[in-house]
């Protein structure tokens, strides 16, 4: 059977496009404090803890918005006019706020907005002589069921990779239906030779064995043990 080559996914732009504006997101995040005096500080850790839950960050939560609320109480309940001390305490606390906060989430910014951990689906491997003997047991239940039931092997899709289907036939090739490219993947068959499967199937009807195929088309002897492995014939 022809192997397919490597295959290279096609760039996905959107995804590109997304990751960037999620950076951007997140370094607006972590400096919202500074970009609101400090107000937002509160509002940052807690967005940060209910994506990342740990001790620090729940405790940073606390301590800035002890800041703010001791900062916005002293000017607030203060009486006109505003003493010294309650200024200072405010310009203190958000001050620490702004510039404490931000430096704070900037170190935590990629820990906090990091993609979620992918999933590891244990998966059995197999041994090269596992693999094949698999892919023959799935041509010969294959062949059963094209044998017992040839219409439920048409909607299968049995030995018809061109076609979109789920059923898996172990590589096998339907010589009387495949196009001729599918043909062609077989072992000994050229162009020639898959014109000649194709040519004689629409002017005398399908094929029964491979016996039958050996006899009208010119193909040579050495590949017969090998088609006979990967053909099927379904009328």
């Amino acid at each position: 059977m022809t192997a397919l080559g490597p295959y290279a996914p096609p760039a996905d732009d959107t995804k590109t496009r997304n990751r960037r504006l999620a950076l951007i997101g997140s370094y607006l995040w972590a400096f919202a404090p500074l970009l609101t005096c400090g107000y937002a500080a509160p509002i940052m850790f807690g967005l940060a803890l209910g994506r990342r839950r740990d001790n620090l960050t729940l405790w940073a939560l606390v301590v800035h918005s002890a800041l703010v609320l001791a900062g916005c109480f002293a000017i607030f309940a203060s009486e006109d006019p505003v003493p010294t001390w309650a200024l200072t305490l405010f310009t203190t606390s958000m001050a620490l706020c702004a510039f404490g906060a931000t430096a704070h989430l900037l170190v935590i910014r990629s820990a906090v907005w990091a993609p979620p951990a992918r999933l590891e689906v244990p998966v059995a491997k197999l041994s090269s002589s596992e693999v094949v003997d698999r892919a023959r047991k799935l041509r010969e239940q294959a062949r059963r069921t094209a044998e017992a039931d040839p219409m439920l092997a048409k909607r299968l899709g049995i030995g018809r990779p061109d076609l979109p289907r789920q059923f898996d036939d172990g590589g096998l090739i339907d010589l009387n239906h495949a196009p001729l490219q599918e043909l062609m993947t077989l072992p000994g068959v050229t162009e020639r030779s898959a014109r000649q499967i194709q040519d004689w199937v629409a002017q005398s009807g399908p094929f029964g064995s491979l016996g039958e195929v050996m006899l009208v088309i010119d193909l040579s002897p050495t590949f017969e043990h090998h088609l006979r492995e990967y053909c099927v014939f379904i009328p």
